[in-house]
C-alpha cells in the first residue's frame, strides 16, 4: 500500500486543482475577489486573470496525472499554493497551506513508477542518493 501513496496523493491533488481550474474557467467573476491587491496596477481585467490562471492549473494538473515533470509541477504548485495560502486569511489560509506543503512532498520524491517520468529515464545521480537516504 505504501508504494500507492504517492499515486492516491498526486491523483488527490492533480484532482483539486482540476476542480479549481474549472471553477475559475465557468465562473471567473466569483474568484476576482481573492486576487491580491496590487493586480489591481495590471491593465488586464481581473476575470481575465483568474481564467488564465485556471486554465494554468488545469493544465498542470493533466500533466501530474499523465506523469510528465512531476517533480517540477509540483514544486511550482507548492509554490503557487502557498502564495495563496500567505495572502488569504483564516482557515482558508490554514488549509490551503497544508495544502502547498502536500503538494510539496510530490516535489521531494522521487516519481511514483506510474508516472511517464520513472518509465522514460534512469535515476540521476542525485535522484540515486535522495532514493538511498530516504530508506534511512
Amino acid at each position: 500500500m505504501s508504494e500507492k501513496s504517492l499515486l492516491i496523493l498526486r491523483f488527490s491533488i492533480a484532482g483539486m486543482f482540476l476542480w479549481f481550474g474549472f471553477q475559475q474557467l465557468l465562473d471567473a467573476s466569483a474568484w476576482v475577489f481573492f486576487l491580491p491587491e496590487w493586480f489591481g496596477y495590471i491593465p488586464i481585467p481581473g476575470e481575465i486573470i483568474v481564467q488564465l490562471n485556471g486554465l494554468v492549473e488545469i493544465l498542470l494538473a493533466i500533466l501530474l496525472i499523465i506523469g510528465v515533470y512531476v517533480r517540477i509541477i509540483a514544486a511550482f504548485l507548492a509554490l503557487h499554493l502557498f502564495m495563496i495560502a500567505v495572502s488569504i486569511d483564516g482557515a482558508t489560509g490554514v488549509r490551503d497551506l497544508v495544502l502547498a506543503i502536500s503538494t510539496g512532498l510530490l516535489a521531494l520524491n522521487m516519481p511514483d513508477k506510474w508516472t511517464l517520468d520513472a518509465k522514460q529515464k534512469k535515476e540521476t545521480l542525485i535522484e540515486k542518493l535522495i532514493h538511498t537516504f530516504a530508506r534511512k
